[in-house]
């Protein structure tokens, strides 16, 4: 008989694998099942983006990943065979600037590994053949190879099971939206003469279609392109060939195409769950949204969605999760969907537009991206790291406007307010850290700056503030902006840093002395001013019992 668990996750892809292991880090007991027998066999999405490994290093598997991986720090565009613009990734302010390319096969196995290490491992050739739920929990019915079956009884559901999710069929979510009238054509092959730049991505709209080459080490590389719709190739599995013809006219027909690893084609669609949360049930990743391929956001999208919930279901295991904070689940979420859904439009229409008229006009508009401020905005959006969650009705200034106005005097406005993704910044103590580092997925992390007249007696009183009351569920680090105070005591309250260069101070948007309180998913909560320390409890008294 298999150990109990808190939390039963339907599928073992890079989604149900990141869950795990961010509950896992939380000791929250984890089944992990998948129907199929091993990894994915498919390359499917090869894009880790910033924000995703910024994540994956807070799990503690950016090491491994990066070492499997190929790094891409610049995308060139081409409009046919002249290039017009580069997408610059290495301007991104985080520990990470650049486009991390492995199949997907490999980040599964990365993580399935990273589990292992971990005591957990994944139940192969384990379907999940219904559900049901009441009040206090969810009864799930497991079949194994061979028939063998098995009725768990959980706290909790996750369902992270794909496109296709018997989670979310189970549970009769809406899943809308529409399906694309391109078809898109992929490759993962050898190019032992691949001529361009090994290091960068390379795009090239060409009359209805893109074209793109992107590394994936060891002389493999991944190609993508689109067949317009009344294609007479529709529904035909591609060659070699076919991305040869494609090819010859940009210039690139002396590659030589070798031991393909995959060919395939398919016509994508963006859809989404009307609800992400069902009682007591869940559904992450592409059992909540199927995105088309035009960003590689789909798998990046699902591991936010994993650590966006992984700390709120450790307070609900716990019994502490107020219904709102779960509830935050879908608002967050499904919000993040629709708009990265808008962004996946808004490519659409430069690439595929039927409107000559408008297509002309929007690759025109690709040399606006010269401009460095545009550039950077750009990249900003495609990354994730400018995901925010200023809307949702669990950060202050939903929960606590009184508190969100007194932190106007110690904080400027629009620069890392609460839902804003936690900025790249540097500590100081033994060594440089950047905050990504400091950060924890199993609790929040406060942290209490003191601007260039630190006050180490309201410093340490918001601390012993925050020990006494919401000790449980924080971690306090003291940061100073250059010297620490003299004779600055921290009686055990936290971890103290410099800031020489004030550059967390100035990430932060502090005016001065002031506290920041940053969530288990690396994204802000509140602040407020040092004579404030009451909005910790606003904060958490609306989402803990």
């Amino acid at each position: 008989m298999s150990a109990p668990a808190d939390v039963l996750i339907v599928g073992a892809g890079p989604v149900g694998l990141s869950l795990a292991l961010a509950l896992e880090q939380q000791s929250i007991r984890v089944r992990i099942i998948d129907k199929e027998p091993s990894f994915s066999g498919e390359s499917k999405a090869v894009t880790l983006q910033p924000r995703t490994l910024e994540i994956f290093q807070m799990l503690g598997v950016a090491e491994r990943l990066l070492r499997a991986g190929v790094a891409n720090g610049r995308m060139n565009m081409h409009v046919g065979t002249r290039r017009v613009t580069v997408l610059r990734y290495e301007r991104l302010a985080t520990g990470f600037p650049f486009y991390l390319h492995l199949h997907q096969g490999q980040t599964e196995r990365e993580l399935v590994h990273a589990l292992g290490d971990r005591g957990i491992a994944v139940e192969r050739s384990t379907a999940l053949e219904g559900l049901r739920q009441d009040a206090t929990g969810v009864t799930a019915r497991l079949v194994r190879a061979g028939g063998a079956a098995e009725d768990v009884s959980v706290p909790f559901l996750v369902g992270c099971d794909g496109g296709h999710s018997r989670v979310r069929a189970a549970l009769d979510l809406g899943f809308t939206g529409a399906r694309h009238d391109d078809q898109w054509i992929m490759t993962d092959v050898r190019i032992p003469n691949m001529s361009l730049a090994h290091d960068e991505r390379h795009g090239f709209i060409l009359d209805r279609f893109p074209f793109v080459v992107l590394n994936l080490g060891n002389d493999y590389y991944r190609l993508i392109a689109a067949r317009p719709p009344g294609s007479p190739l529709k529904g035909q599995v591609p060659t070699l060939e076919e991305f040869r013809d494609i090819m010859t006219p940009l210039g690139l027909g002396h590659w030589r195409l070798e031991e393909p690893l995959w060919l395939t084609h398919y016509q994508p669609s963006q859809r989404l769950v009307s609800h992400f949360r069902v009682g007591r049930i869940f559904v992450a990743g592409d059992a909540a949204h199927v995105n088309t391929p035009i960003a590689a956001q789909g798998l990046n999208t699902g591991v936010l969605d994993a650590i966006n919930l992984a700390w709120k279901l450790r307070f609900a295991v716990r019994g502490k999760a107020r219904e709102a904070l779960l509830d935050s689940y879908h608002a967050e979420r499904h919000a993040a969907a629709v708009s990265m859904f808008a962004q996946n439009d808004k490519l659409t229409t430069l690439v595929f537009g039927a409107n000559p008229v408008v297509r002309y006009l929007a690759r025109k508009q690709l040399h606006l991206l010269n401009l460095p401020a545009l550039n950077l905005k750009n990249v900003l959006g495609t990354s994730q790291l400018g995901l925010h969650y200023r809307s949702s009705p669990v950060v202050q200034t939903a929960l606590d406007p009184r508190g969100t106005r007194a932190a106007r005097a110690a904080f400027k406005r629009g620069l890392a307010v609460p839902g804003d993704r936690a900025p790249h910044c540097v500590l100081e103590a033994e060594r440089p850290t950047p905050l990504q580092e400091v950060l924890r997925t199993d609790s929040h992390t406060l942290l209490v700056l003191g601007g260039e007249r630190p006050d180490a007696v309201r410093m340490r009183a918001v601390a012993s503030h925050a020990r006494a009351k919401h000790g449980e569920w924080l971690h306090t680090h003291f940061v100073f902006s250059g010297q620490v105070a003299p004779g600055f005591d921290d009686a055990g309250l936290g971890k103290v840093w410099t800031d020489r260069r004030h550059d967390a101070h100035r990430a932060l948007g502090a005016r001065g002395a002031g506290a920041v309180l940053i969530r288990p998913d690396a994204h802000i909560a509140a602040r407020f001013p040092l004579d404030a320390p009451e909005g910790l409890d606003t904060y958490f008294g609306a989402i803990l019992h």
